[in-house]
Parts: structure tokens; C-alpha cells; sequence
């Protein structure tokens, strides 16, 4: 059953809820697409003879179709049970990578990015943050950080440096092979007998006693501020630091450094999104406010104004370091301010459409990158572009109001949702 108190949140099927979180999330598309996105840039233009462009075209169908399933996931989610979700979208994501390193023609290598995003966003943080958050009440943030920096984080933070391995030696089509078969070897079976929701599920034992969890349905939260001010910050933040990932490879190379130094940027982002994630969770168990979210929005401002500048690389590396600091944040501030501001009664439909959210930005950072190159033969304005993307983020968490939902243990208790609210609306 779910946990009733704080000492009881560490059971032994808490604890493999917790390592199913981890594992999916080193499977999920943060590090298994994502993060490696920039190293495929050059070759499949070399392949298929396209321009900059209309490669980020391609890549842009990942991000983009995630966000158009992420909300019907959500809520599948939300109404059938997570196993039912997250085991075919693993299986499924394992399989069409695998295909994608078959593809002969650009077409065929979309329709593979495209069956990649349905199954990513079957299989993304949206299911195993709810899984955590299922588990555990009083400590949710902290098991969130660790899932995601361990999973997310760490994940995205090794991919590049083995993808580029096997590319430089075996070709792009190995490499994408190789990461399907990864998945369908070791995460899917572990997944298989980890993931188990609590044997009688607050939202169960709610609906028998005729009441609700504590929280917004997804058309209330919709018509709120806080959701749109969330929104925004996070399509924005994710255009300018996963839009310069993602090309972080050749804007760098093009600047004269070696190619192993541009994946070593992307590495040292996502150990600093390692860095972000552990004390983000941490510090929001901690802190009553979201204004811990500032720094965070700060230092990924200028540590991407660094990436986007640098001549030196201790310099750039470093910026590296402050720019994962602030999307690693990002990552589980989404997570843990959907339950804080919403509630959980709708968390997987409201957190899917903020996971659709950094998709969007996903996307639009992406094709931004590949269109001012090819128009102006340089990546020198979108680090104008992406500046002032990340200080109107910043503006909207700081305009964000105190937390709806202070407390977990009500979650416990399964209290009406008048009880559950701090008052502090």
C-alpha cells in the first residue's frame, strides 16, 4: 500500500520504484536522444547530401512529435495505470532505433525520428516522476533529484562521449543501432519487474471513500497564471540551452576547436545538469519557495552566454558546467513544481504538457540554430537570441506566486482537497 508515513516512504518496493525511475530515465529521450544529437549533425549531411537546415529539420521531428503525444500520454497515464505506458514505450523506443540505422533515404530516416518520439514520449520523465511521486510524499524531491540526475543526467552526461566512439569507428548507423539494442537487452527487463505502482493507490482508495486527490484538473490549472508563467520559462529555457547542445558540436568545431573538445562540452553540460538535479531536489524539500529556482535560471544564462563566446577552453568548459547547472534544475523543478502549484490529481496530464513545453522550445532552438547558420553562414546572432530568451525565463519564475500545495503528507492521509491546500494561493 502507499506510504502512510515519513519513516515508511523507504520501503523495500518504495526503493525499486525509486531504481525503475532511475533506469528509465537513462533510457529516456534527454540522453538517449537529445544528448546526442549535435554528433549526428555532420554526418548525415555528409550521407544524404542535405544543408544544415533541413538535417534540423529531421532532428526537429523528434522534439516537435513528442510534444504533439506527451498530453495523450500523460493522460493515459493518468487513467490506465504506468505499466501499461511506460513497458510498450520502451520496447517500442528500442526498436525503432534500432530501424533508424537502416534508413537509405532522408524519408525513411523520418518516418524512424517519428515512431522514436511516440515511443519517447510513452517513455519519458512524465511516467517515472509520477512513479516517484506515487512512492514518496515527504522526501519526493529529493528521490526526484537523484532519479533524474543519476538517470537523466548521468545518462546524457556519458552518451556523447560513447556515441562519438562508435561513430568515429563504426558510422552513425551503428550508433543508432547499438543504442536500441542497449535498451531492449538491460533497462526493458529490469523495467519489467520494477515498475509496480502501490498495491492500493491513493487515487484508489480517494475515488472509494468519494473523494478526490488534492489538486486542479488539467482545464483549471490551464486557466491559472502560475501554468502559463511555468509554461514559458520552460520552452524558453529549453530553446536556448538544449537548442545550443545540440549544435554544440559543429558551432564549436567552426570556432577551431577539435571535435572531441565540442562533445566535451556537451558532456560537461550535462554533469552539470547532474549537479542541478541532485541539489535542485535537496534544496526543494528544504526551502518553502520558488525563488531557489532564480540562481539556477541565472546560471544557465551565463553559462550559455559563455558556451556561445568562449576562446579559451577552460573558459568554455566552465560555461559548460553553468549552463547544465541550470537545465539540470529545470528538469526537476518541472517535475516537483507541478505537484506544488497543481496538486496530484491530474499530474501526469499537467506535467505532460510542461514536458511538451521543452519540447516545443526543443524544436524551435534546433531549427533556429540551422536556419541563422545557413542564412548568415554563422551561429554568432542566436547567442543574442538565446540571451534574451533565458532572461524572460527568468522574469516568469520570478513573477511565479507561493506554493498551492506546500505539504506531501496529506497525500497519505488522503485528504479533501480543501485540506491539502496551504492556503497559501
Amino acid at each position: 500500500m502507499a506510504p502512510a508515513s515519513d519513516e515508511r516512504e523507504f520501503t523495500k518496493a518504495g526503493i525499486y520504484a525509486a531504481i525503475a525511475a532511475w533506469i528509465g530515465m537513462v533510457i529516456g529521450p534527454n540522453s538517449m536522444v537529445s544528448a546526442s544529437m549535435s554528433l549526428f549533425i555532420k554526418p548525415l549531411t555528409g550521407e544524404f547530401g542535405l544543408t544544415r537546415t533541413e538535417v534540423s529539420a529531421l532532428l526537429l521531428i523528434s522534439p516537435w512529435t513528442n510534444a504533439i503525444f506527451s498530453p495523450w500520454a500523460g493522460r493515459t497515464m493518468d487513467r490506465w495505470g504506468l505499466r501499461r505506458v511506460l513497458l510498450p514505450g520502451a520496447l517500442l523506443f528500442a526498436v525503432a532505433s534500432m530501424a533508424r540505422g537502416f534508413a537509405t533515404s532522408p524519408w525513411q530516416l523520418a518516418i524512424g525520428f517519428f515512431v522514436v518520439s511516440i515511443a519517447s514520449a510513452m517513455n519519458s520523465s512524465v511516467g517515472y516522476a509520477k512513479l516517484v511521486s506515487l512512492w514518496f510524499s515527504n522526501h519526493r524531491g529529493a528521490v526526484l533529484g537523484c532519479a533524474i540526475a543519476l538517470g537523466a543526467g548521468l545518462g546524457s552526461a556519458i552518451a556523447p562521449q560513447v556515441m562519438r566512439i562508435v561513430i568515429q569507428d563504426h558510422g552513425w548507423r551503428v550508433a543508432y543501432f547499438s543504442l536500441g539494442a542497449f535498451v531492449l537487452i538491460l533497462p526493458l527487463p529490469a523495467l519489467w519487474f520494477l515498475i509496480r505502482e502501490p498495491a492500493k493507490t491513493v487515487t484508489e482508495r480517494a475515488l472509494a471513500a468519494g473523494q478526490l486527490l488534492p489538486g486542479l484538473t488539467r482545464n483549471e490549472a490551464v486557466r491559472t497564471k502560475s501554468f502559463w508563467l511555468i509554461f514559458f520559462a520552460i520552452l524558453l529555457a529549453s530553446m536556448a540551452l538544449i537548442g545550443t547542445t545540440a549544435h554544440a558540436v559543429p558551432l564549436l568545431t567552426e570556432r577551431g576547436f577539435s571535435s572531441l573538445i565540442g562533445t566535451t562540452v556537451v558532456s560537461c553540460f550535462f554533469f552539470g545538469g547532474v549537479a542541478g538535479q541532485l541539489t535542485a531536489g535537496f534544496i526543494a524539500d528544504r526551502v518553502n519557495s520558488q525563488r531557489v529556482v532564480l540562481p539556477y535560471f541565472a546560471s544557465a544564462l551565463v553559462g550559455a552566454m559563455i558556451v556561445h563566446r568562449a576562446t579559451s577552453v577552460p573558459v568554455l568548459l566552465g560555461g559548460a558546467l553553468f549552463m547544465g547547472l541550470g537545465q539540470g534544475a529545470e528538469i526537476a523543478f518541472a517535475a516537483y513544481l507541478t505537484s506544488r502549484y497543481f496538486g496530484l490529481r491530474a499530474y501526469g496530464s499537467i506535467y505532460s504538457i510542461f514536458y511538451a513545453a521543452s519540447n516545443i522550445g526543443i524544436g524551435i532552438g534546433l531549427m533556429s540554430m540551422g536556419l541563422a547558420h545557413d542564412h548568415f553562414g554563422t551561429y554568432r546572432l542566436m547567442a543574442y537570441v538565446f540571451g534574451a530568451a533565458l532572461i524572460i525565463a527568468t522574469l516568469c519564475i520570478a513573477l511565479l506566486g507561493p506554493y498551492a500545495y506546500a505539504s506531501r503528507k496529506t497525500l497519505a492521509r488522503v485528504a479533501p482537497l480543501d485540506d491539502a491546500a496551504t492556503g497559501s494561493r
